[in-house]
């Protein structure tokens, strides 16, 4: 029998193979696995608590409790923690390395404890039969150590969370952290620092204002302490007092601890900027006392627009109509215009009034008058903006527009008007200017042999001799000339009344002492009574009331009453009722050389198909009149068919006047025809005796007349053929009441009683202010009613 070959050594086997250091590493991973097995079911419970609080902490709940409350679950949430804690240290064991192989041997699929062979000795060690088998088996169980692996851990929590609340508590915690959002560091803080108080420690009371500043208008703020969030503007400061307590407080603004000031009645008092979002505390004795979490809100760039585009009016003036808008209040509103093609050139700016000091939304519509600028005639670009009070500013979309520019009549003024726009696009177009001047010049009829005319064109011709010369002096003297060339001194009469009526604007934007309004108001009705004077005299019609094409008139006392009413509305403090006063009076003179200029008109096709209107539209008020009678009447009835022909004549002059209007205005009003139709179904009725449906037509057809009447009356306007400017009368001639030109009806112009009562008022205040017996506090409050006034 041959004799058994020796079995290898298995410790040679692991050596040579390298399967040492991979068991040892084999059986750490599964110590490990063993160990996340046995910790993760304990360190749970205080994760999901603590979890719990995080959530409700991002939620900015706990501090909407009070403070006791606060505190007591802050010590429960501790004391919590740390049993759930202790009872983890004090449960978990560590695996030890026969454990570790028992779960590497599991998860590898291994029978029969191989790890376990490979340590174990044979107790007989003196048998080699038995020694050799023993090898034998080793060897096999080393060879089986290749296939080691272990498996991920397996804590088993299903088993022990049947209902899921670990995953109930992680997706509180995503929902919490979202709310939470770049707050989330804040309010952890806050869920950390209960505001409590203990007794004999904290103050007696604490006062904190928040004041915002003086140009947002927004009155101080106190904070009360059930407030959970306050918003604030940008700039503000905090004023904070507190009494009583013990030790000095502090505020925490930020993270910044700054102390608070001791007074002399032993109060303590501190002021500070706010910055940023933060939150202000107050603290005292290591406590807080009050807390709150403020939020910055930066003040917005105003916001401005054009409502629609910019076009030119009457009298080659720009209507411009925008809208404007801040946060806290507007405190300039203009429009920039610049001149394209020409990038270099300095914008100009043209100021628009805002009303009631600084408001913080407003429409604004202007008309304004920049015939006399050098630009007029040429391609521009016009940008609206708006500043605060801080100087931000927004602006609005650039419309593109030519300029309005004004028609000269007199040839030899639209000469020099073109020559001065020549030299406005370049100043090259001198000796062109030059040329011209000096024709003028020597022939002084063309300027009706005035002085003033020759001198003003002789220093602009002068002006030009200099190569280097003063570009603004020449366009001025030039418009100048060809204005009093035009219209004499009524060119300088009116841009004195426009002066006038913008500096008296200005004054009620300032809101102006009532002495300055009343000085401006002088100043202003001296330029009224110049320009009428000078409007008066170029129409040949001094001393006479000046008038329109629908007779209707506007005399000197009716402008002198004007503008005393303006003078009561300044002494009694009525701004909006003046605002709108001035508005309405600067539109009368503005449409009294209109009104003179429709005299010519009288004759025309517009003026006679009006004046057909409106007798056509009396007639068949007579017609509906004797309708309405005969269908009163009881039984049957007759005569129809006599008053159906008178009805079918009207129909038929009615064609007329919508050829007349048509001629005159480029196109008859709609209703004109609507009109025709109702006549038409009128006579209808009336041809079968049908009295009461032909009232109702005939009261349509009124109805569509005086519709037809307005519409052309509104063309006439438009076209300057109306009676715009005039003061709108009651039919009996009277000067109307109620809303004025271009008054929306917002604003309320005060009757002669009620300015009248306000006077009263006033001096009854004043002659109390003036009582020395009465007391302190209420002189004060008296002077301070006066101040305004």
């Amino acid at each position: 029998m041959r004799p058994l070959p020796p079995p290898p050594d298995p410790d040679a086997v692991l050596a040579d193979a390298g399967l040492e250091a991979r068991l040892a590493r084999w059986l750490r991973l599964a110590r490990a696995a063993v160990l996340w097995e046995r910790l993760w079911p304990l360190v749970l419970p205080p994760l999901c608590l603590i979890g719990l609080f995080v959530a409700l902490a991002l939620f900015d709940v706990l501090p909407l409790l009070p403070g006791w409350l606060h505190a007591l679950l802050l010590a429960g949430l501790a004391g919590g923690v740390a049993f759930l804690t202790t009872r983890a240290v004090l449960r978990l064991q560590i695996p030890t390395h026969d454990q570790g192989a028992r779960r590497l041997e599991r998860d590898s699929g291994l029978d029969h404890r191989p790890l376990a062979a490979l340590a174990d000795r044979p107790v007989a060690a003196d048998d080699p039969v038995a020694d050799a088998l023993w090898q034998i088996h080793r060897s096999r169980m080393a060879a089986m150590v290749r296939r080691l692996r272990v498996a991920l851990p397996h804590p088993n929590m299903a088993a022990r969370d049947p209902w899921g609340w670990r995953a109930a508590v992680l997706l509180l915690l995503v929902i919490a952290g979202t709310v939470g959002g770049p707050d989330s560091p804040r309010r952890l803080a806050r869920a950390l620092d209960p505001a409590i108080t203990a007794p004999g420690l904290g103050p007696d009371g604490v006062e904190v204002w928040i004041t915002p500043p003086a140009y947002t208008g927004v009155a101080p703020l106190l904070l009360k302490p059930e407030q959970t969030s306050v918003a604030v503007p940008a700039g503000s400061a905090v004023l904070a007092v507190l009494s009583g307590g013990w030790g000095t407080a502090s505020l925490v603004v930020g993270g910044n601890a700054t102390p608070f000031e001791r007074q002399s009645d032993g109060s303590q008092r501190l002021e500070s900027p706010i910055q940023a979002s933060t939150q202000l505390t107050v603290r005292q004795a290591g406590l807080a006392v009050a807390s709150w979490p403020v939020t910055v809100v930066a003040d917005a760039v105003p916001s401005m627009d054009f409502t629609m585009p910019p076009e030119p009016g009457e009298r080659g003036r720009l209507r411009l109509s925008a809208t404007a808008s801040d946060d806290y209040g507007l405190a300039k509103t203009w429009v920039e215009m610049r001149r394209l093609g020409a990038p270099d050139d300095e914008p100009v700016v043209v100021d628009l009034p805002l009303s009631n000091g600084r408001p913080r939304v407003t429409d604004i519509a202007a008309w304004v008058d920049l015939t006399a600028h050098p630009w007029a005639g040429l391609p521009i670009t016009l940008q609206p903006v708006a500043e605060d009070a801080i100087g931000q500013r927004g602006s609005g979309e650039i419309h593109s527009i030519t300029l309005p520019e004004r028609n000269f009549n007199n040839p030899v003024a639209a000469a020099l008007v073109d020559q001065r726009r020549a030299l406005t696009e370049d100043r090259r177009a001198a000796p062109g200017t030059v040329g011209l001047l000096d024709r003028v010049a020597s022939e002084p009829a063309l300027f009706n042999d005035d002085l003033k005319t020759f001198l003003i064109l002789r220093a602009a011709r002068h002006a030009m001799d200099d190569q280097a010369f003063d570009l603004a002096d020449v366009q001025d003297l030039l418009w100048n000339g060809a204005l009093r060339i035009e219209e004499g001194d009524l060119a300088s009469a009116e841009k004195a009344l426009e002066e006038a009526r913008r500096a008296l604007e200005q004054a009620m934007d300032a809101n102006a002492p009532a002495a300055e309004l009343q000085r401006r108001l002088d100043q202003f009705q001296q330029a009224m009574q110049r320009y009428v004077e000078a409007l008066a005299e170029r129409m040949g019609a001094n001393n006479q009331p000046q008038s329109g094409n629908d007779g209707r008139t506007v005399s000197d006392e009716e402008l002198q009453q004007m503008v005393d009413g303006m003078r009561d509305m300044a002494e009694t403090g009525s701004r909006d009722a003046l605002r709108q006063m001035l508005q309405d009076l600067s539109q009368i003179l503005e449409g009294l050389q209109a009104g003179q200029r429709q005299q010519s008109d009288a004759n025309g096709p517009a003026s006679q198909g009006m004046q057909a209107l409106r007798e056509l539209a009396k007639r068949q008020q007579g017609m509906l009149d004797q309708t309405h009678r005969r269908a009163q009447q009881e039984g049957p009835q007759s005569g129809g068919q006599q008053a159906a022909q008178a009805q079918e004549a009207l129909r038929r002059a009615l064609g007329e006047v919508a050829r007349k209007l048509g001629e005159g205005l480029g196109e008859a009003p709609q209703a004109l025809s609507e009109a025709g139709e109702a006549m038409a179904q009128s006579a209808g009725e009336l041809g079968r005796n049908q009295w009461g449906d032909a009232a109702e037509a005939q009261s349509q057809a009124l109805q569509l007349l005086n519709q037809a009447a307005r519409e052309a009356m509104e063309q006439m306007g438009n076209s300057g053929q109306g009676s715009g400017g005039l003061i709108p009368r009651d039919p009996l001639g009277r000067p109307a009441r109620g809303t004025g030109l271009g008054d929306d009806g917002t604003t309320r112009v005060p009757d002669r009683s009620e300015v009248q009562r306000s006077r009263d008022l006033l001096d009854e205040i004043r002659r109390r202010a003036g009582e020395f017996q009465r007391p302190e506090p209420e002189r004060d409050y008296l002077h301070r009613l006066l101040k305004q006034f």
